[in-house]
C-alpha cells in the first residue's frame, strides 16, 4: 500500500464482515472477473460451507456424540450459518448486479478511476479517493 500511495495493483473482493475475500490483479482484469469470482470462488465456498454445516448438525444430534462435542457443533452451525446469509446478501446485492453489467476498466486510468467503478465489492481503501500528494 505505501509503495503504491494506497492504489493497489492487488484488488480484494471482500464480503461487508470479511466472510468472504478473493484476491485478483488488476493487469489480469478481464469484464467477466466479476463473474469467474461470484460462479467459481464465492458460490463454490459457500457449497462447500453449506456441507460442513451439513455435517455439523449430524454431530449435533448424533447419539454418540459427547455433549461437548454437540456444543461446540451448535456455536460452529451458528457461526456458519451468518456467514453463508451474510454471502447470500453481498451475492445478491452487490456481485451478481455487477457481474451482470460486465464492467470494463481502462488500465490508462490508473487505479483511482478503475477501483471506484467496482465501488461495495471491493475492500474500501481508506485515502483512495482522497485529493492527489504529490
Amino acid at each position: 500500500m505505501k509503495r503504491y500511495k494506497k492504489r493497489p495493483i492487488y484488488w480484494l473482493f471482500s464480503s461487508p464482515k470479511g466472510s468472504f475475500n478473493a484476491l485478483i490483479y488488476m493487469h489480469r482484469y478481464r469484464p467477466d472477473t466479476v463473474s469467474v469470482v461470484l460462479n467459481d470462488y464465492l458460490r463454490e465456498f459457500r457449497t462447500k460451507l453449506t456441507s460442513h454445516k451439513n455435517h455439523l448438525e449430524a454431530v449435533s444430534i448424533s447419539a454418540s456424540s459427547s455433549q461437548g462435542e454437540k456444543t461446540k457443533a451448535l456455536k460452529e452451525i451458528e457461526k456458519i450459518t451468518k456467514m453463508i446469509a451474510e454471502m447470500e446478501e453481498y451475492e445478491r446485492e452487490v456481485l451478481y448486479p455487477l457481474a451482470t453489467e460486465q464492467v470494463e476498466i481502462d488500465l490508462d486510468d490508473g487505479v483511482k478511476v478503475n477501483y471506484l467503478k467496482l465501488g461495495a465489492a471491493l475492500k474500501k481503501i481508506v485515502g483512495l479517493d482522497a485529493k492527489e500528494e504529490d
